[in-house]
């Protein structure tokens, strides 16, 4: 290949070809073809993907929401258990050591001791599960 000169002058353009060189036509079709079913299948993924991401773009706005109200709902859960448990213990030991005649009737301490349970599993195991473990199972059942 001939080196090209560093300086371009009118002469050149008098040596120039006056037309390009023939060449055979390419037939695109075939391939303009092939690249619309490609482009067809990008476009669905895309927006399947799109659509996967705004799930779960509110999935996790869900999540956060859930993490926002389990602490203080789990905190006013345990002071209500320990306050009830610690009053049932009292008015146990009250009535266990006959304080100032202090006395109470048996169906009385079987209801203090059957609710005091109650509270704790039904509390527990109920409602702070049910509300987020269940929460979140619904949210990730809607993807």
């Amino acid at each position: 290949m001939p080196e090209r000169p560093q300086t371009v002058s009118l002469e050149d353009l008098d040596r120039a070809p006056l037309s390009l060189p023939e060449t055979q036509p390419v037939d695109y079709r075939g391939e303009l073809q092939t690249l619309r079913e490609r482009f067809n299948q990008v476009t669905a993924d895309k927006e399947r993907l799109q659509n996967d991401f705004d799930d779960l773009r509110r999935n996790r706005s869900t999540i956060a929401e859930l993490d926002k109200l389990i602490g203080p709902s789990a905190k006013k859960a345990f002071v209500y258990m320990s306050l009830y448990s610690l009053g049932t213990f009292i008015l146990l030991l009250l009535d266990g050591s006959g304080w100032k005649n202090f006395n109470l009737d048996e169906s009385v301490l079987d209801l203090l001791v059957g609710s005091t349970a109650v509270t704790v599993l039904g509390l527990v195991g109920m409602v702070l599960t049910g509300i987020f473990v269940g929460a979140r199972k619904a949210v990730n059942e809607r993807d």
